[in-house]
């Protein structure tokens, strides 16, 4: 059984999906599964897939669903259900991690904590170019400063830097690790969300912090690099009165969730 279980959410990028399993490939943690999990069922992204199996030494598992809109949550708690490791870690599929990705997240496990880093986000000229060279050896504090990125700090790799349990949440999407147990206690992500924003990292993130799971920042060690590309929604706006109404109920344990029959929070401790 692997000691992590890497969940990358993805639809349709399979360029950046290549490199981040070239990624990985380097990593310095060497314990660890890939779950992609796509909103999607695309014979391309199949395809590669298939052949990543063949040239990499990690196990690839691939869990897909038609294409029925912005079904994201689904997609992340068939990866969680399909998972083996007890550490869960999660990245989107536009974000490469550093080599030193996966060992941060694993130094700093403990149960009812939830480890969370950052990104750099790559100007599109150097996405641009490191996806025509697939030259990872690009993706370094000098040439996203040099290409002027935004988030800049977020690429130095500090491992001496304090990490501290934060009081307030935090948690994003794309860079962000738990015990599995952990997740389940509220259900994992709320399906009920079938729009971008909020329903893979805010939602998620208060229901957790609700539940007594504290937040821990890792910034400077759990690296990785946002690969530019155009947003696909303006307004989460739908997504935050949705949230709002759910947090006046009290609902940490998601009706509509990895579990498809609801319980309270005291019948899942």
């Amino acid at each position: 059984m692997p000691a992590v279980s890497l969940i990358v959410a993805v639809y349709k990028n399979i360029p950046v999906l290549r490199l981040i399993l070239k990624a990985l490939e380097g990593s310095i943690f060497r314990d660890f599964e890939v779950i992609v999990a796509e909103d999607n069922d695309s014979p391309a992204m199949r395809q590669l897939v298939e052949e990543a199996r063949l040239n990499h030494f990690f196990d690839i598992k691939h869990i897909s669903q038609p294409d029925a809109g912005f079904q994201k949550a689904r997609a992340l708690n068939r990866a969680v259900a399909a998972s083996e490791a007890d550490l869960l870690v999660f990245i989107d599929g536009d974000c490469v991690p550093h080599r030193h990705f996966l060992q941060a997240h694993y130094q700093h496990r403990a149960p009812q904590i939830a480890c969370y880093g950052r990104r750099v986000m790559l100007s599109e000229k150097l996405s641009a170019q490191v996806l025509a060279g697939s030259d990872l050896s690009q993706l370094n504090f000098w040439q996203a400063l040099i290409h002027r990125a935004q988030r800049l700090d977020s690429s130095l790799y500090w491992p001496f830097m304090p990490t501290k349990i934060q009081l307030t949440t935090a948690i994003w999407g794309c860079n962000w690790s738990i015990h599995k147990a952990d997740l389940l206690t509220v259900n994992g992500f709320d399906e009920d969300y079938v729009k971008p924003g909020i329903g893979e990292d805010t939602d998620v993130e208060w229901r957790l912090f609700a539940a007594g799971i504290k937040l821990k920042k890792i910034k400077f060690q759990a690296i990785q690099y946002h690969f530019h590309h155009p947003e696909n929604y303006a307004s989460t706006q739908e997504n935050e009165d949705l949230m709002r109404q759910k947090v006046a109920d009290g609902e940490l344990f998601c009706k509509n969730g990895i579990l498809s029959s609801p319980r309270s929070m005291a019948d899942s401790q």
